[in-house]
């Protein structure tokens, strides 16, 4: 059943994670994309490992397709600080900017957001 194998793929892409092997993290995510492509969870955790890997073009794409697939409210925190960083690492500062703006709407606890958001603001005036 494909589904028992996804559920097997995207476990073990947990346990690479926790052992920190970015490249078979990546992997795994990679397959899991490719076996579910709808599933908003899997978009994300593979932008994420892209991201680790600072290939931001990819992991750009994959954030934005889990929010186009509908990612849970619970992590659009990190959603949106993650396309952050991914954008400043194009060289999209603006967007970099407005990325932030929204995780701190969605979260105004954060501070890491906060922080970064000062950063951003100083890189896009210079």
């Amino acid at each position: 059943n494909g589904l028992v194998i996804c559920f097997i793929v995207f476990n073990m892409s947990i346990q690479a994670q926790s052992a920190e092997n970015e490249e078979d993290s990546r992997k795994f995510y990679e397959k899991v994309v490719q076996m579910q492509p709808r599933n908003a969870n899997a978009h994300f955790d593979l932008g994420t490992a892209y991201l680790r890997e600072k290939r931001y073009g990819e992991a750009l794409d994959q954030y934005m397709a889990s929010g186009r697939l509908g990612l849970a409210a619970l992590r659009m925190d990190s959603y949106y600080f993650n396309v952050a960083v991914c954008q400043a690492g194009l060289g999209q500062m603006e967007e970099a900017v407005s990325s932030l703006e929204k995780c701190i709407k969605v979260n105004p606890a954060n501070q890491e957001a906060k922080d970064l958001l000062g950063i951003y603001k100083d890189k896009r005036a210079s």
